[in-house]
């Protein structure tokens, strides 16, 4: 089976908030788990209902081997700071591109990032993420139900699960989803 790639940096932004989510407000995670980076994402996840959780648990199930990235999540908020975004995004970037043999890449998104510098703060991240691994190397990301899905986020993505549910019971079950997802496009050729 294949190595993927797992990382996830979920953010629902209120333009209209006063305050912005800085580096720690992700290194705190606001009720959810703390940033969290590498071989430490799988342990801390593991059990809760958070999409990469699901999406781990699959993953393995499935034969695949997995390797952790960076995961970060922060409350909701107005905007992420310039620092935050390029402080998680290049660290996420600069273990990915360590990687020579990734077969495919898991992504826990919001859908819902805007940040200082960027409207699309997913459709940006998914850009470098399909930058860094080429085009034959497909990337899957689960969404929250509110995200806001954009053309770039579809262009520059293999897939796009969200949740089905509010309150958001099937988080883990979104991120299950979005492994069979890239699993069965590994296995289309």
């Amino acid at each position: 089976m294949g190595l993927i790639a797992v990382g996830g940096f979920q953010h629902e932004t209120n333009t209209f908030a006063p305050s912005k989510a800085d580096y720690a407000a992700f290194e705190d995670g606001g009720g959810w788990p703390p940033l969290t980076f590498g071989e430490d994402i799988a342990p801390r996840l593991a059990g809760a209902n958070i999409p990469a959780a699901g999406a781990l648990a699959a993953l393995h199930a499935m034969g695949h081997r997995t390797v952790g990235l960076v995961w970060g999540a922060a409350s909701p908020s107005a905007r992420v700071t310039r620092d935050a975004y390029e402080r998680i995004v290049g660290e996420m970037m600069a273990r990915l591109v360590q990687l020579r043999d990734v077969d495919g890449v898991y992504l826990d998104l919001h859908g819902a990032m805007v940040t200082e510098h960027l409207d699309d703060g997913e459709g940006e991240l998914l850009a470098r993420v399909g930058s860094a691994v080429g085009p034959r190397v497909p990337v899957v990301a689960s969404l929250d139900l509110h995200a806001n899905v954009t053309r770039a986020m579809v262009e520059r993505s293999d897939g796009l699960v969200a949740y089905c549910t509010y309150p958001h019971v099937d988080m883990a079950a979104t991120g299950k989803r979005a492994a069979r997802l890239l699993d069965a496009t590994l296995n289309s050729g």
